[in-house]
């Protein structure tokens, strides 16, 4: 039978053991600065670029909401929900099957992008497309193979749109590589890789659904600082014609123009004023008088007595003689 050992031998036992390493606590500086990294998810893309791309598609929402109101004939509005980093096995399990699913080449990078537009909102579009109201219940099956060509003009115009609003940030040319109704039937991406998934709510009519835009995060990397520094620049030049556009409206535009004159008055004699009184305004008639456009001083001029009425002759600009020669 073993031995229990006594208080007193326990304390002997514990005063010959070798001392133990100071653990670390909570509150130790070097051990506050370390954080939990995920290897088999790691964050590859920024949170400044994450902010970027978030603007960059809200952008690509806003001209998408236009175009296919017009092309389906119907109240459209397409809005960005989120975007996050996932990988791409997460991506897919969080997919409808069936559903319209599609491979997207982005030359001249080689990554392939994916797009996904759930089957609710998929089916409303190709009935609206067929001449129906895009009201009815979604059917549970998989596209036909005329509806999937159904569903292709619609992808085709939103990736017009991705193309153009990218253009800002990197030359991409967004064009349909596959499409499927099995999202695991389709190889886009290693499911380890790490993607962007952009995530927007689309609404045809009465009808919403999702739509998921797949993005590589290695296109993300590809571009480098010109992604973060290119979402905000500004749109694009105005072609000849809308130049010609603009240009006409703003001519019918009426602005008021004033002459001011100041002159000051002591409280009893501006009592005493009474119709057909005439008061000096002190301004001697070679000085100069500032011409107002609006709120906003933009000539010099002085006094002129043409006719029976007075006259204001610009002689400079505030802004400068370039910009009153240009005025003129």
């Amino acid at each position: 039978m073993s031995k229990i050992l006594s208080q007193e031998e326990i304390d002997a036992l514990m005063s010959t053991a070798p001392a133990a390493e100071p653990t670390m606590s909570a509150h130790d500086p070097v051990s506050g600065s370390a954080i939990t990294y995920n290897f088999r998810r790691p964050d590859r893309v920024s949170k400044e670029q994450i902010r970027s791309l978030h603007f960059l598609h809200d952008r690509f929402a806003r001209n998408v909401t236009t175009s296919l109101a017009a092309y389906l004939r119907a109240l459209t509005e397409l809005s960005i929900v989120s975007v996050e980093q996932f990988s791409y096995s997460e991506f897919l399990m969080s997919l409808s099957d069936p559903t319209a699913y599609y491979a997207i080449s982005m030359n001249p990078l080689d990554g392939i992008a994916a797009m996904e537009i759930n089957p609710t909102i998929a089916f409303t579009i190709v009935d609206r497309m067929l001449g129906g109201s895009g009201s009815g219940t979604a059917p549970q099956r998989a596209l036909t193979e005329i509806e999937q060509y159904v569903i292709d003009s619609v992808v085709k115009l939103i990736l017009e749109n991705l193309t153009e609003t990218w253009r800002a940030v990197f030359d991409l040319q967004f064009r349909i590589q596959a499409r499927e109704t099995r999202p695991q039937m389709l190889q886009v991406a290693g499911p380890n890789e790490v993607i962007i998934l952009v995530v927007f709510d689309l609404r045809v009519g009465d009808v919403r659904g999702m739509l998921n835009l797949c993005i590589p995060a290695s296109v993300i990397e590809a571009t480098g600082n010109a992604f973060v520094q290119g979402w905000h620049r500004t749109q694009r030049e105005p072609t000849p014609t809308e130049r010609l556009w603009l240009h006409d409206n703003l001519n019918r535009v009426p602005l008021s123009v004033t002459a001011t004159l100041n002159t000051r008055l002591r409280a009893r004699e501006l009592v005493k004023l009474k119709p057909g009184d005439v008061i000096s305004l002190g301004v001697p008639i070679h000085a100069p008088v500032t011409v107002r456009v609006g709120n906003h001083a933009k000539f010099v001029g002085r006094l002129v007595a043409p006719d029976v009425n007075v006259g204001v002759l610009l002689e400079s600009s505030t802004d400068g003689d370039r910009a009153f020669e240009e005025a003129k």
